[in-house]
């Protein structure tokens, strides 16, 4: 477990705009270099740090540079680098971590709601998350992360791809046991959520990074759409389950296109269903596949 005096003192340590500027200088250095063997970082003298940051003395920039030293720079000796602490801190700065709520004005998109199955469908962002209202009933639903890089420079069409594709790429990291946020080792649980969820949604995964605590969930159908054997099998159906969002995912489990059924404490079938061809995945409680096959669908039967 982190110390809280220690990160306490490491983000002190970033309250001075200069120190900001700083890092900020470094990390232009780092793209101004590219791509190198290894992908050392730049190292940084100390005149060149004092013609790159704007600042009133060398005996100032001494002063931040000993402050910055051991947890965001390392010094060398041909001057300083980054840590990997301090590439990360700027490249969330940089993103516009902590440049307040994103802004986006709210825009039509097309789909029925999952309450009311009303098509007046507005989506929109608050406190960061990106959400679909619909506009009959007033109900809420997707309440997915966007980041403020995510949603300069791109239209409205653009935003929902971005949010298509980081959603399918957490899906399949936590799934392989990888935070998506911070890269740590997750713990996988999957749970009957009848009580709070129609049948159809009933059983969901829901992953824990033991690290930075990020919870991610979904029913299990949707967990599974980006594996490599529903990948193949919808692709070959003219469907790219990479690029659908939750949204567009969700309706398919309530209408049991994609349906799951627990055969042991800890074994569950998923089906994936297309016209007349399904897929079948035999699944641990871990979400690994311990078998693919392919029937038709007049020999899956109703569930």
């Amino acid at each position: 477990m982190p110390d809280e005096e220690e990160a306490a003192e490491a983000f002190g340590t970033l309250s001075d705009p200069t120190r900001v500027a700083i890092l900020r200088a470094f990390a232009e250095a780092l793209d101004e270099q590219g791509l190198t063997p290894g992908g050392s970082m730049p190292e940084l003298s100390f005149s060149e740090l004092y013609e790159r940051v704007e600042i009133d003395s060398t005996s100032r920039l001494s002063y931040h540079l000993e402050k910055l030293d051991g947890a965001y720079l390392r010094h060398t000796d041909e001057g300083w680098k980054f840590t990997y602490a301090g590439e990360a801190i700027v490249r969330q700065y940089l993103a516009g971590a902590y440049a307040g709520d994103v802004e986006l004005d709210p825009f039509e998109i097309e789909g029925r709601c999952l309450h009311c199955d009303a098509e007046e469908l507005v989506t929109d962002v608050e406190d960061r998350m990106l959400m679909h209202r619909c506009e009959e009933c007033g109900e809420c639903f997707g309440n997915i992360p966007v980041t403020p890089a995510q949603v300069t420079a791109r239209d409205d069409d653009a935003v929902i791809e971005s949010v298509k594709t980081r959603t399918a790429s957490y899906f399949q990291q936590f799934r392989e046991g990888v935070c998506a946020i911070c890269g740590g080792c997750n713990d996988l649980d999957v749970r009957n959520v009848e009580d709070v969820a129609p049948g159809p949604l009933r059983f969901v995964a829901i992953a824990r990074c033991r690290s930075c605590w990020t919870r991610f969930n979904g029913p299990l159908s949707v967990w599974l759409a980006t594996h490599p054997a529903s990948i193949a099998f919808h692709w070959e159906q003219g469907i790219d389950t990479t690029s659908l969002s939750t949204f567009e995912m969700v309706p398919r489990v309530m209408d049991e296109q994609w349906s799951t059924d627990r055969l042991a404490s800890d074994t569950y079938e998923v089906t994936y269903r297309v016209d007349e061809n399904a897929l079948r995945l035999l699944v641990d409680d871990d979400l690994s596949v311990e078998r693919a096959e392919r029937v038709r669908r007049d020999s899956v039967g109703d569930r």
